[in-house]
């Protein structure tokens, strides 16, 4: 007799925004080539999370939308993309927020923000006395950003915090953006406080240049890095890892990139599976099986690529033994 799988529960928590993203230098004519989509750090983990997990995972995406049009469009997107949307908050006279891409012709990317009437950035507002949160404190997995933390009022900003780190296994990407993380002393000590809480710490080099300068990144890991947790610091080349206390390197593929969007985001979504399914597979697997996830999407504009063009992962065939 087959013993039934255990559903766990995922929850990825942050801000979708709309997505402009296209040829931008054509809007002065009326032929323009841009495009309209959903996109956010928290959400695209989710998305690539949630295809690689459907047989072992609910995730839901938390977040707030308002009640406009492009609200009801994107709640529909997460249920299609198989994301449970019963802790989103609807938000009078808010609305999402909305965001521009740029890529040069290397795939390198510039953004442009609009989020003041962000519903998002009010989330955990009157959360305190919400039924919702024992929900938040019993799952198996939060995964939040440093933007999920920095949209919110500072009073909301350590309420997440808190949240996060009761959940059985908490990951976080710090995903530093300038525009949110104005005092670098500050950002400083939110890096250092998130890691002593975090199971699984997301960290990419140009985030550790913007936050502390140049530094040696396997010296980085190794300052940070504790025996109960995961480090995972990207390079373009490579990825330095601390893995329950061993430190270790693992070289990737360089990429030919057509739209970087979501390479960090698709990463972490694979490895989330990968680690939380596979227990077999070594840290190194876990690595290359998340980078072969990383190739895929950025030979695609957007963050988000078509199901059919999920490569196979190995772990995918184990869950559907």
């Amino acid at each position: 007799m087959q013993m039934q799988r255990k559903i766990k529960k995922a929850i990825f928590a942050g801000e979708c925004m709309v997505e402009l993203s296209g040829n931008i230098s054509s809007l002065d004519r009326s032929e323009t080539k841009m495009q309209v989509n959903f996109g956010g750090d928290t959400y695209n983990s989710a998305v690539y999370f949630a295809r690689l997990c459907a047989k072992s995972y609910v995730t839901h995406y938390f977040t707030a939308v308002g009640y406009d049009k492009f609200s009801e469009m994107m709640v529909k997107r997460f249920s299609n993309e198989n994301l449970n949307v019963s802790l989103i908050k609807k938000i009078k006279d808010k609305y999402p927020g909305l965001y521009s891409i740029h890529n040069d012709v290397k795939g390198n990317r510039s953004f442009s923000y609009w989020r003041s009437q962000s519903a998002a950035k009010l989330m955990l507002n009157d959360f305190i006395d919400d039924e919702r949160h024992k929900i938040f404190t019993n799952c198996d997995l939060f995964y939040y950003s440093g933007i999920s933390a920095k949209i919110l009022e500072k009073r909301f900003e350590k309420k997440l915090i808190h949240i996060a780190s009761k959940a059985k296994l908490t990951a976080f990407d710090f995903n530093f953006r300038k525009n949110l993380h104005t005092n670098i002393k500050t950002t400083q000590n939110l890096f250092k406080k998130i890691n002593e809480l975090v199971n699984i710490n997301f960290v990419s080099y140009d985030d550790i240049l913007d936050i502390y300068g140049k530094t040696d990144p396997k010296e980085f890991v190794q300052n940070i890095s504790r025996k109960n947790n995961i480090i995972l610091l990207r390079l373009h080349d490579h990825v330095v890892y601390s893995y329950y206390g061993e430190v270790g390197t693992v070289i990737v593929p360089i990429i030919n990139a057509k739209d970087k969007t979501a390479a960090g985001d698709s990463f972490n979504g694979s490895f989330l599976a990968n680690e939380t399914i596979d227990k077999k597979m070594n840290i190194e697997e876990k690595i290359l099986q998340a980078h072969e996830l990383t190739r895929a999407v950025i030979k695609h504009d957007g963050a988000i690529i078509p199901q059919s063009k999920m490569p196979k992962q190995k772990r995918v065939a184990n869950e559907n033994r």
